[in-house]
């Protein structure tokens, strides 16, 4: 069976410039992780830089050593970080249009239209499969900012690939003090939220989170809670308001030096089964500084390597999620995949706290 790279009518670079186009405004976490392309994930991870280690130098004798450090560090566990991909199929009457498209090409004659629409077809597919990519990424950001870990599947063999950061102890798993959020009348969220702030302030050189990540489950019992609402600005005769809604939350939020809440309610097809779930619990709460917490590393794919070595595309534009169109033989096929080799990291291990409420 032979393969080829179809360039002569699905041009690489265009098929990856559209697909990263429409695809970054579907990443709803880049906020909290912005991408950055790098030639290789593993070195990336042994050598990075992990800021906030919140060490401090001393002065030391003349003529002799400095003392030696700590790194704070991210243990890999499991092996290569693997690509991740997906790829969809053209039906058989596609690939007839398509090299009839091909054909006319060649012999400088005029396509019909329905072959012409094959490409937006192959288009169209490049961007779902890409989208597709992109998903998983997401996944990956967020169980890596709710538990500190980002765990991926890894090859037919059944291998993952694991990499937990040095988190601290007291910023995840927690739970509230008193009772949980749901119970309006007796839970204490404005209290959780200010103890937890100041153990974040603490391993943070006083600085506290930027926001508080949580659901608008979450954002609905603030609005109810008794806490909130002793709390919150009262009426113009002095009576205390019978109605909360998400502004005056805020306002008692700044009121008590608290973050604000952010409520993010994505749903994606789950890993396991394609099943649309949330990507964060509807209980959970989690609060992040947004520039030191986060970053996703992206290295080039293997396919990626092969088209900048076809010079096809840059190998500065290898690193990424890429897409690409393929030919073979024996059986006819004609296949667009999307890919991408990327992992999300903690820059600052501090920088994130994660409570179930």
């Amino acid at each position: 069976m032979s393969t080829e790279f179809i360039t002569a009518v699905i041009d690489v670079p265009p098929l990856i410039g559209f697909v990263r186009e429409a695809i970054v405004d579907g990443r709803p976490l880049e906020p909290w992780s912005p991408s950055r392309p790098v030639d290789d994930i593993e070195y990336e991870l042994t050598n990075i830089d992990v800021s906030g280690a919140m060490q401090v130098a001393k002065y030391r004798s003349w003529d002799t050593a400095p003392p030696i450090g700590k790194r704070p560090g991210v243990t890999i566990i499991g092996g290569e970080i693997p690509p991740m991909g997906l790829s969809v199929l053209l039906k058989e009457k596609d690939i007839i249009r398509l090299n009839k498209l091909r054909a006319a090409l060649r012999e400088g004659v005029a396509a019909d239209p329905d072959s012409a629409r094959v490409v937006d077809t192959v288009f169209a597919d490049g961007v779902n499969m890409g989208q597709a990519v992109n998903n998983r990424i997401t996944w990956a950001q967020a169980e890596l900012i709710r538990t500190g870990t980002v765990t991926v599947e890894g090859s037919t063999t059944g291998g993952a690939v694991s990499a937990t950061f040095d988190v601290p102890g007291g910023h995840l798993g927690v739970t509230p003090a008193g009772d949980a959020w749901s119970t309006h009348a007796t839970a204490v969220p404005i209290t959780d939220l200010a103890a937890w702030t100041k153990t974040f302030k603490a391993a943070n050189g006083g600085r506290g989170p930027d926001f508080w990540i949580t659901s608008s489950d979450v954002v609905t019992d603030l609005t109810l809670n008794a806490q909130v609402r002793n709390l919150s600005p009262v009426n113009a005769d002095g009576s205390v308001r019978g109605i909360v809604n998400a502004t005056t939350v805020a306002q008692v939020l700044q009121a008590q030096n608290i973050a604000p809440v952010v409520p993010v309610d994505l749903e994606l097809p789950r890993v396991s089964d394609g099943v649309m779930t949330r990507i964060f619990p509807a209980r959970s709460i989690i609060g992040i500084i947004a520039d030191r917490a986060s970053e996703t590393l992206f290295g080039p794919s293997a396919n990626a390597a092969i088209l900048a070595g076809l010079g096809e595309i840059a190998f500065r534009d290898a690193a990424g999620v890429i897409a690409f169109v393929e030919q073979s033989l024996r059986p006819a096929q004609i296949v667009t995949t999307g890919e991408a080799v990327a992992l999300p990291v903690l820059k600052d291990p501090k920088a994130i706290f994660s409570a179930t409420v």
